[in-house]
């Protein structure tokens, strides 16, 4: 858990170097990464800086283990690194006086340049900064749990882990940027790229780099999924589970916690009971040592997203009790107000509540490191899209085999001609039939807007357009499923989800680690055939097979429908509380004040769903409004006062010379 910061410029315009006060201000405004202790590095047109803390007890400055130099770099790291000793004997001698992650980071680089990223394995967002020429080098890896930011103020480029360490820099001027506060409302969280909601400040994306030199700022992407998928005919599939347990029973012991208990936030479902059975059956070998302890949500009786027994047999299975978090208790709308502004962007994942009380569950077990499932629908399922490519090459009898095996919800061939044929037609021809039908027919993955955004503002802004341009780049060879899987791998959205997670638990001082995300499991299960991952509606066969013998029959045994969503918990909220809460979108609307929803429109809507929440079909779309209200509320408030009261005299001059440690 480390806050990290770099200022590099020469110190003209409107932000000169800062000094350590006002770089410590930077850091403690990091929301959940640092501490009040710090470290600060000084020379000549750089300041780097960390601030850490271990949950309820901050380490002392010496300790702080973020930072790392020698004679021609700093490092700056939030990072955690796996398979070490394999990094250790690819650096060579140099890496054995390396002790944490910066100071392998800092060995890495010095060994293989910008090229360390090929090897290191793990969850990192890192800055290097040369001391004789002035690069800089920044890096993240590909699952993004560590986030990494960035802004140029004239003279200046500020790095840092949070949006509110470079907002709280001396020369930044803070004002929302509409663009992605209107993409945010309409519930379109597949539609901007790096852009965030504060203008000036973009993300570096996951699986990117950034380098600085001599001015000049440039990105490049350094991780690409590499979705090959092999025939079924030149697999085997159960020498295919084998290898898959075995992989994935070092990536849950690469991620364990070697001072104390780990847990895994379990469910009943196939991806996390399958992290827990690997990391029990790695104890069992002695390959690791324990205790692992499930984490688990419980749902009310009735409910179609319990898991409670399923849970309550897999945890006996291994002769562990798992710790349960009342779903019922957790309340999705607590703290609304409140945390709108403190948030970094106007989207709110709506379950953030369920992941804090999930982590009040760990610490109670005396854990601060939990594992998840996070990666497996990813990794080990894939839509009716398939259908699409059967067609495609002409299996239209296999095309239709499948479907009638999958389609449980009675959708007969309407619903086959839309994920089979549909697709598959030339543009012109959806065009036509687009006309035809008097409605646009909607792209697999696509969104579409709730009506009460206004018409000009989405069109002045090209949100619609934004959201299209964002698709996986086509390579020759890819199907429209090997497409799906390098979708999630390559949007944004996923990563800025995945770092909220990890934000969400890190509020407790407990750090989440995804061993589905592993990079060893995710080039092996890229590379097996769909048929492992959906045939005829059955899916996860793979991680489903490689299990067997570690899990209860009744946790491995095919299922007619997905369980354990949280679709009805999110509906129960709703009900529960919408109507209140959302009256906060009636009368005056900083969202309709900005040009980005029809005031009428988005009353007529609350209205709706007043009146009957049950059957109101755009409830995601309203409570993303909601949040982005709320948010865009709090910033032009906090725009105003600093208008009111901005001073900007706490900037110093650099003092020359070699550097020191503050």
């Amino acid at each position: 858990m480390t806050a990290i910061v770099g200022v590099f410029g020469d110190g003209g315009g409107d932000a000169p170097l800062l000094e350590a006060p006002a770089m410590r201000r930077m850091l403690a405004a990091a929301r959940v990464r640092g501490g009040t202790t710090a470290r600060i590095h000084h020379e000549g047109n750089a300041v780097l800086g960390v601030a850490q803390s271990s949950g309820d007890v901050e380490p002392p400055a010496n300790d702080l283990t973020g930072i790392a130099s020698d004679d021609e770099c700093v490092v700056v790291a939030d990072a955690s690194l796996y398979y070490t000793q394999e990094l250790r004997r690819a650096i060579g001698p140099d890496a054995a006086q390396a002790r944490t992650p910066a100071q392998l980071v800092l060995k890495a680089y010095r060994a293989f340049g910008e090229r360390c990223v090929e090897r290191l394995e793990g969850d990192y967002a890192f800055i290097v900064w040369h001391r004789r020429t002035g690069r800089v080098f920044c890096a993240r890896d590909f699952a993004g749990r560590r986030p990494l930011y960035m802004a140029e103020l004239r003279g200046a480029v500020v790095i840092a882990s949070d949006v509110a360490s470079i907002t709280a820099h001396p020369a930044m001027r803070t004002e929302p940027n509409l663009a992605v506060v209107g993409a945010d409302a309409a519930a379109m969280i597949f539609s901007i790229d790096d852009e965030t909601a504060i203008r000036g400040v973009r993300a570096l994306r996951a699986g990117w780099t950034m380098s600085l030199d001599g001015g000049s700022l440039r990105t490049r992407r350094h991780w690409y999924p590499r979705v090959l998928e092999t025939s079924s005919a030149s697999c085997d599939f159960d020498e295919g589970a084998e290898e898959l347990r075995a992989l994935l029973m070092d990536a849950v012991r690469e991620r364990f916690d070697g001072g104390g208990p780990t847990t895994v936030w379990m469910s009943g479902g196939r991806d996390s009971t399958a992290v827990f059975a690997a990391g029990q059956q790695a104890i069992r070998e002695r390959r690791v040592r324990g205790p692992l302890l499930p984490v688990s949500r419980s749902d009310p009786a009735g409910d179609v997203g319990r898991e409670d027994e399923v849970i309550d047999e897999v945890a006996s299975f291994w002769r562990v009790s798992p710790r349960w978090v009342d779903a019922g208790a957790v309340r999705m709308f607590a703290d609304l107000e409140a945390r709108a502004s403190s948030r970094p962007q106007p989207f709110a994942q709506p379950f953030g509540n369920l992941s804090r009380a999930l982590a009040q569950g760990t610490r109670s077990l005396g854990s601060r490191v939990a594992l998840d499932g996070y990666g497996g629908d990813f990794l080990f399922q894939v839509s009716q899209v398939f259908l699409a490519d059967l067609v495609a090459r002409g299996r239209v009898t296999s095309a239709v085999r499948e479907w009638r095996a999958m389609d449980r919800q009675r959708e007969g061939w309407r619903g086959f001609a839309r994920w089979s044929v549909l697709p598959a037609l030339p543009a012109w021809a959806r065009e036509a039939l687009a006309v035809a039908r008097g409605r646009p027919n909607r792209a697999h993955l696509e969104r579409p807007l709730p009506p009460w955004m206004d018409a000009r503002f989405v069109r002045d802004h090209g949100l619609v357009e934004r959201a299209m341009s964002l698709g996986v780049d086509a390579q020759p060879g890819d199907t429209r499923a090997t497409r799906e899987t390098s979708f999630y791998f390559s949007h944004p959205q996923f990563a800025r989800i995945n770092a909220m997670m990890g934000e969400f638990a890190l509020e407790h001082g407990v750090e989440l680690r995804s061993p589905l995300l592993d990079e060893r499991v995710v080039h092996f299960a890229l590379s097996r055939p769909r048929e492992e991952r959906n045939l005829g509606g059955d899916r996860k066969r793979l991680i489903r097979r490689a299990m067997r013998g570690l899990l209860p029959e009744r946790a491995l045994a095919p299922r007619p429908f997905k369980t354990g969503t949280l679709a009805s918990y999110f509906a129960r909220e709703m009900q529960r509380d919408g109507a209140d809460v959302f009256s906060v979108l009636r009368g005056r609307s900083a969202l309709a004040e900005a040009g980005i929803v029809d005031r009428a429109a988005l009353d007529r809507a609350v209205d709706a769903f007043i009146a009957s929440p049950r059957t109101f079909s755009n409830s995601e779309a309203l409570f993303c409004t909601l949040q982005a209200e709320l948010w865009l509320r709090s910033r032009t408030s906090e725009l105003a006062s600093n208008e009111r009261d901005s001073n900007w005299n706490d900037v110093g001059t650099a003092v020359p010379g070699r550097g020191a440690h503050v």
